[in-house]
């Protein structure tokens, strides 16, 4: 049975979750649950998991999440997973809480990208002010699903991470997809390493400099490029807050962004480029037999 959450008890849940993994008291089955992408990891969710199902609503629509921790280290990255339609992303955040600890938090929207009409990765943002410019916010503001997800953060180590599938290519190179290292835009700069391989495996980087002004940005793409691993970064501005989890990380001060995007299939891509990120961030690796 899933859990409703209210407004005052979202302290409550982030701390939560780390004592259930612990005790195993309140951890679901994967068969109890819904959620496909549990069912069909069934078999390595059998056991040093705990795997909770959460509900929070907000202007009356009901959000509802899965979130899977290691129950053996806990400390380790939160990986954010936004869309259910995307099974690589689902694939690779699992491989990572079993290998680095820590816990994955999905939206489960019954493999759709949107629920009801609303972009998951569209709807952050706590003040009217703050999401005025936001087009694709479809109710503004969202204080509730803003406040919920970023409680959830890992406090160590101190960065955010999601992961994302994407199409193939781009509309600009007679692709169908939005993100990829090989597109310039005004917000998104791609930096396509050499050997690189797929444009549309990449780390993306987020940051209110510009890419040229930003000399930490820099320093971590050459680390990235030397790995052979593509980069896009994210130019945010105020003025052009668009409500994605990247822009309210960033405008919001709430530590480094990450997001390991990989082609609709490319798992065993994704898993790469995540392992890199781990080893520069240095997350201790607890399973080495996990591949």
């Amino acid at each position: 049975m899933s859990k409703v959450i209210a407004w005052g008890a979202l302290a409550w849940l982030a701390l939560g979750q780390m004592a259930m993994a612990q005790s195993g008291e309140g951890c679901l089955a994967p068969d109890q649950l819904r959620d496909k992408d549990v069912r069909r990891h069934a078999a390595q969710l059998a056991r040093d998991v705990c795997i909770s199902e959460i509900e929070i609503a907000e202007h009356g629509v009901p959000w509802r999440f899965t979130v899977i921790e290691n129950s053996k280290h806990q400390q380790g990255p939160t990986i954010f997973l936004l869309h259910d339609n995307e099974n690589s992303a689902f694939d690779t955040a699992l491989y990572a809480v079993r290998k680095y600890g820590g816990k994955l938090v999905a939206l489960e929207t019954g493999d759709s990208r949107d629920y009801q009409g609303q972009d998951p990765n569209r709807n952050f943002g706590a003040t009217a002010q703050a999401t005025a410019p936001c087009a694709q916010m479809r109710r503004k503001p969202a204080p509730i699903f803003t406040k919920f997800l970023t409680d959830l953060r890992g406090r160590r180590p101190g960065f955010v991470l999601t992961l994302h599938n994407n199409a193939n290519g781009h509309t600009g190179n007679g692709g169908s997809g939005g993100i990829s290292a090989a597109r310039q835009s005004t917000v998104m700069k791609g930096l396509p390493a050499p050997g690189g391989g797929d444009e549309d495996d990449a780390i993306l980087l987020a940051g209110t400099q510009p890419f040229e002004q930003n000399g930490a940005a820099q320093k971590l793409v050459a680390q990235l490029h030397k790995a052979q691993v593509n980069v896009i970064y994210e130019h945010v501005r105020p003025e052009g807050n668009d409500c994605s989890f990247s822009n309210y990380i960033v405008l919001n001060q709430l530590g480094d962004y990450y997001n390991i995007e990989a082609q609709h299939g490319h798992t065993g891509p994704q898993k790469r480029m995540l392992d890199i990120l781990m080893g520069i961030e240095r997350v201790k690796v607890r399973d080495r037999g996990v591949k």
